[in-house]
Parts: structure tokens; C-alpha cells; sequence
């Protein structure tokens, strides 16, 4: 049997978002480290007797980067919420869609007040920008690597939220020798942001 994989490095589907919100909500807390997606691993296996890998459920996050995932490991989900599949879970977030704010609410975030200084965070954006930042302080980052992109090594800039699938707006960009200005990358499909390890 050939299935279907659903693209897990561009904007995620509203269904996509809402089942992960849907997960967390089950869960009692947001899940954005390591640990979380062990603790979740471990509770889907209880759950419903059923194993998909925290390294998994880090690339459904989009918390690493990651090609593609499969269907069945969608229905999997989908089940530890109680529904038969996958598509019967969209056909009832399809029925119940008008959470308020719901955009905001599901997509996978990262806030830089949860970051430690020193942190990194890998980005990229259509078509082949990519760059890595480096939290300094408060929320103040420095580029450190970059490529095909205008950010520069040694620019800094400031942002409270990366948000996977939306633009990223940098306040008080320091580039070159020009005076403090706004940028945003990613205009068409959004960022998509990845911690790196230390």
C-alpha cells in the first residue's frame, strides 16, 4: 500500500496545526523541548499501545527539520485523541473551526523569553535564504551565519517570537553602517526555524 506524506518543512494545514494544538491540549502544556517529546512518545505508548519516536514528533513539530511524514504516523496521532484516523480527526476539525485566533493559537512557536543567552536558532526561507542567530541578551540576537540572504554576519537585531510559517519581523536591525531598520524575511510561506543542539 502506497501513502500519502504530507510535506512537514512547508506552512503546515490548518488541520496539521490543529491537531498538534489538539495534542498539547490533551497533554495539559506546550510541547517545545527534548523532554516534551520524550514525555509525549511515552504517552502515546501507554495511551493506545502504539510507538511513534520522539525524533518524530520533534519533525511533526517542526522543532527539527525534516522531509516528509507519513499518514499512518498522522492516523497514530490522531488516535491517541481518540479518533478513528487522521481524516476523520480533519473532518471534525473542519466542523469546529471557529476557535478565535486560531492561526496563532496552533502554530509551533518559539518565544526568545524561554531561550537561554547563547542559544542559536537555524532559519530559513523561499527561496534557499538560510542563516543561523544567536540569542546575546534580553532579545537581542547577532547573525552568525548567513547565506543567499541580506542579513549579514555580525548584524543584530531584536525579536520576541519565531512563529514556523509565518514572516519573521526583525525589529532594530544594526546592518552594515546603516541606521537601525525593520526586516522581514520570509514574506512568501513564512519561516521555518529549527534550535540547534549545543
Amino acid at each position: 500500500m502506497q501513502y500519502k506524506k504530507i510535506d512537514s518543512t512547508r506552512v503546515m494545514q490548518k488541520e496539521y496545526r490543529k491537531l498538534c494544538t489538539e495534542i498539547e491540549r490533551k497533554v495539559g502544556k506546550s510541547i517545545q523541548t527534548p523532554m516534551d517529546f520524550e514525555l509525549l512518545e511515552e504517552k502515546i505508548e501507554v495511551k493506545i499501545k502504539e510507538h511513534i519516536s520522539a525524533s518524530t514528533l520533534m519533525r511533526i513539530w517542526g522543532y527539527r527539520q525534516g522531509v516528509s511524514t507519513r499518514q499512518t504516523t498522522l492516523d497514530v496521532l490522531a488516535r491517541y485523541l481518540g479518533y478513528a484516523d487522521y481524516v476523520t480527526f480533519c473532518q471534525w476539525a473542519s466542523e469546529n473551526n471557529d476557535e478565535p485566533q486560531s492561526d496563532e493559537v496552533m502554530a509551533c512557536h518559539l518565544r526568545t523569553a524561554d531561550m537561554t543567552a547563547g542559544q542559536q536558532v537555524e532559519l530559513s526561507w523561499y527561496p534557499d535564504r538560510w542563516c543561523v542567530v544567536q540569542l546575546q541578551q534580553g532579545k537581542r540576537f547577532e547573525v552568525v551565519e548567513a547565506e543567499q540572504t541580506k542579513l549579514s554576519v555580525g548584524d543584530t537585531f531584536e525579536c520576541d517570537i519565531f512563529i514556523e510559517g509565518e514572516p519573521l519581523y526583525l525589529s532594530n536591525l544594526v546592518h552594515e553602517e546603516r541606521p537601525p531598520m525593520v526586516f522581514v524575511a520570509g514574506k512568501k510561506g513564512g519561516i521555518h526555524f529549527e534550535v540547534k543542539e549545543t
